[in-house]
């Protein structure tokens, strides 16, 4: 799979949308490819782009021939039946469940970063108002009306997307759990593509940290310094480029924590890791945990940089004779001071 896309390595080949509103007895397919001008390609391009870099996107393999896998490289000659097929499976899936949001189903063939895509991508509609004009007689009337229809904006984040490469029959799937049979549950990579699902890089990463965390506080006790030391040799790796190598890390944490290293190790290696080859960084959870923040009792809160905790020229904490601590920060820039967060 290509690493983080921009939209300029994106090319829409052909695309039709079908209406999923379980409202009714049936999905309302298209028979014909949507026609888009720059404005409507533009909005798709922005969504599959997103998507496609999303932190909470995992990679996926096809456990065995079902309807996507058996299809997908033939989806050029058989575009719009085989998005009407798809369109109805996830219909039957959402009129079982009850739970999962109606939308449109978006499908499409791209070429992405030179490579050949099927990309699938499901709008949930949003409520909101629109105006409604009436001329009566002489008059004008303007009023409010709820839209359950609107469509998610350009910027906005979608929870629902599937990428399959036609070559290499590759997937990379986005996915939120409803509630399905009793059961809180992921639904398109069992139910629509037949997928074994790998963990997220993004939760990979946050399921070493909280490993990595609890595995320090056994060695070393509960100490201030003992988030940001772990965020500290995170970012040390993941900062400032695109990919990084999840061994890496690990080995880092061992020879950081050399007390705690073998039995944070042992459990590292139980965990579904991707240990081999390069990884995208999760550019959201590096600027999440690159600052630690500090509480006050009476409310205070400072956010501070995990790259200068062990700096003693930026900062000190002083454990005070009553069992408390005080944070002393030096070398505050004074022409700065009084500015607000924008």
């Amino acid at each position: 799979m290509p690493d983080l896309i921009s939209i300029d390595s994106v090319t829409i080949e052909k695309v039709i949308i079908h209406f999923l509103d379980t409202s009714a007895s049936e999905p309302v397919l298209s028979n014909y490819p949507t026609a888009l001008d720059s404005d409507s390609e533009d909005y798709l391009k922005a969504h599959i782009v997103k998507a496609f870099n999303s932190d909470d996107a995992k990679k996926c393999a096809f456990e065995k021939d079902g309807f996507v896998s058996s299809q997908v490289r033939d989806v050029r000659h058989n575009f719009v039946e085989f998005s009407q097929g798809l369109a109805a499976r996830f219909f039957g899936v959402m009129q079982d469940a009850g739970s999962i949001p109606p939308g449109d189903l978006i499908v499409l063939t791209a070429a992405i970063a030179s490579e050949d895509f099927l990309c699938v991508m499901k709008f949930n509609y949003k409520t909101s108002y629109i105006h409604e004009f009436r001329a009566i007689a002489d008059t004008n009337s303007i009023n409010f009306v709820k839209h359950q229809g609107i469509l998610p904006g350009k910027t906005a984040k979608i929870d629902e997307a599937f990428f399959v490469n036609i070559d290499t029959l590759d997937v990379f799937v986005l996915e939120k759990k409803y509630e399905i049979g009793g059961v809180r549950d992921y639904y398109i990579s069992p139910l629509i593509l037949g997928v074994t699902d790998n963990l997220s890089v993004k939760t990979q990463l946050e399921t070493v940290r909280k490993v990595a965390e609890r595995v320090y506080k056994e060695h070393y006790g509960e100490t201030v310094n003992m988030k940001p030391k772990v965020a500290g040799l995170m970012c040390r790796e993941l900062s400032n480029q695109q990919t990084f190598k999840m061994e890496n890390i690990l080995e880092n944490f061992s020879e950081d924590f050399p007390e705690a290293g073998p039995d944070f190790r042992a459990i590292a290696d139980k965990l579904p890791l991707e240990t081999e080859g390069q990884l995208p960084v999760p550019t959201s959870l590096v600027k999440r945990i690159s600052r630690q923040k500090v509480r006050s009792k009476n409310g205070i809160e400072v956010k501070i940089p995990v790259k200068v905790y062990d700096d003693p020229r930026a900062m000190e904490y002083i454990r005070e004779p009553d069992g408390t601590l005080t944070l002393v920060i030096k070398n505050i820039d004074e022409g700065n001071e009084g500015e607000t967060e924008q």
